[in-house]
């Protein structure tokens, strides 16, 4: 096997591999024993047929093709150990020959980052307060959610519970459309709402009980529903009944009916100010380590192949997707879903890059702090781990000890008990006051990571 090697910005080195008749030998024989299993060849039983007869029948360029993914897989490896290169991803590979076999493989290699005076960055956090509205505001909710639904009188308010029969249509060209039809449904009007076109609630607050009342609403031009923008909505609504919340008293009574009980509304407030404190204090500290490792980052200096962007953004994607259909999604994410629904696949990949490049700098920066600072996370700390999320599922601990018992996921939960201390170590540097201290030397290189299975882009397979 003859390799050349060249050495290419940002961190990728080129490898051109021909190799000779010895090397793709005992790749040919094993594609022909793979082969022959499954290929019905006239007057010999399957299986049975001679080498040189398949080769006779398919061509040389069959078992070629057949071969050729694990043949270059491994010829890739032994060329990457070979010249020993720092293996950061997976290589793309483009088959430049076929018989004799050659190819080229562009390797992308560990990034390299340059921290740079990383203890002198300085972020302030922010100071954490609760006042006295945002306890009122706990409680208030606490009083609506204890509070138990009573018959009322007189017209429909905001927030009441009303049992409502309601049809409203438009005009569509001479002919009525129905656009809501609802016998006796329970509903609870929010000034606000635009369903099923805005001002429909704030219509109804204030309608009688027991008496059919028609009103008509011009919906706005913009309203995101096009069959019914610019059009005027009719409706014809009754409500038969009204049930509205009778709030309790904020009394030691109320304390001690809320949770597990509390002796009274002293101390009630003050575990509802604890919590709230608690909460506030999380965000400040997670806005914190947010902003400190935005900093660090922009100030390192990150060498990184596109390679390991591009293969990172199609796991990205699938993440993304696998969230969308098992429900684990924010507003924001759900949002611009929908949005690469209506763009090509490379469109998609391109608008997704920098976020993705952006979260691979963060990693390699944390990779790199703990690597200087030689953090280790020990088979005690993975299982005090497991056992805290295993105690925090539930009825379902069992089944999140039995996860933990493969060792690759162990090993993922270790590097996220690194980097969360190499983050704590970065937002400890920086909440200090006052002028930073001289930085440390830089250790040793890490050792080269593993080596990973090339994907190879193949020309198209011959034969009979």
């Amino acid at each position: 096997m003859k390799v050349s090697s060249e050495q290419r910005p940002p961190r990728e080195a080129l490898l051109t591999v021909e190799l000779d008749a010895s090397d793709v030998e005992p790749h040919l024989e094993r594609a022909y024993r793979q082969a022959v299993r499954r290929l019905n060849i006239p007057g010999f039983r399957r299986g049975k047929a001679p080498r040189r007869i398949v080769e006779q029948l398919y061509g040389r360029d069959y078992l070629l093709n057949e071969a050729l993914d694990s043949m270059v897989n491994e010829a890739t490896t032994k060329a990457v150990e070979d010249e020993k290169l720092e293996l950061g991803g997976i290589p793309q590979i483009t088959i430049e020959g076929l018989d004799p076999p050659s190819f080229t493989a562009t390797v992308p290699l560990t990034p390299t980052v340059d921290l740079g005076d990383y203890r002198s960055v300085r972020v302030k956090k922010d100071a954490v307060k609760v006042g006295k509205e945002q306890v009122d505001g706990v409680l208030e909710q606490l009083r609506r959610d204890v509070a138990v639904w009573e018959p009322a009188d007189g017209p429909l308010r905001e927030d009441d519970l009303a049992s409502l029969t309601v049809v409203g249509w438009v005009d569509d060209g001479g002919e009525r459309k129905e656009i809501v039809r609802s016998e006796a449904v329970d509903y609870i009007p929010h000034v606000g709402g635009r369903f099923p076109v805005p001002d429909f609630d704030e219509s109804l607050i204030g309608l009688p009980q027991g008496k059919e009342t028609a009103f008509t609403i011009e919906v706005p031009k913009d309203f995101e529903n096009e069959d019914l923008a610019g059009k005027t909505a009719r409706f014809e609504a009754t409500v038969h009944s009204v049930k509205r919340k009778e709030l309790p008293k904020l009394d030691d009574e109320f304390a001690k009916g809320v949770g597990d009980g509390y002796d009274s509304m002293k101390a009630l407030r003050e575990h509802v100010e604890s919590d709230l404190l608690a909460r506030e204090q999380r965000s400040a500290d997670a806005k914190h380590q947010e902003e400190t490792l935005l900093k660090v980052t922009e100030a390192a200096t990150i060498e990184m192949s596109d390679l390991i962007v591009d293969h990172e953004i199609e796991h990205y994607l699938e993440d993304q997707e696998q969230d969308i259909k098992s429900g684990r999604f924010t507003i924001e994410s759900y949002q611009q879903y929908l949005e690469w629904q209506t763009m090509k696949p490379e469109e998609v990949r391109e608008q997704a890059k920098p976020k993705v490049a952006e979260r691979l700098k963060r990693a390699h920066v944390l990779r790199e702090v703990a690597r200087q600072e030689a953090f280790e996370a020990t088979d005690a700390e993975v299982d005090e781990e497991i056992e805290s999320m295993a105690e925090g599922s539930g009825a379902g601990a069992d089944e999140v000890r039995k996860l933990f018992t493969e060792q690759e996921r162990r090993e993922s939960l270790r590097r996220t008990l690194v980097n969360r201390k190499a983050i704590a170590h970065l937002t400890a540097i920086a909440g200090q006051a006052g002028s930073a201290g001289k930085p440390k030397a830089k250790r040793a290189p890490a050792k080269r990571p593993a080596a990973r299975k090339p994907k190879t882009k193949t020309p198209a397979k011959s034969g009979a």
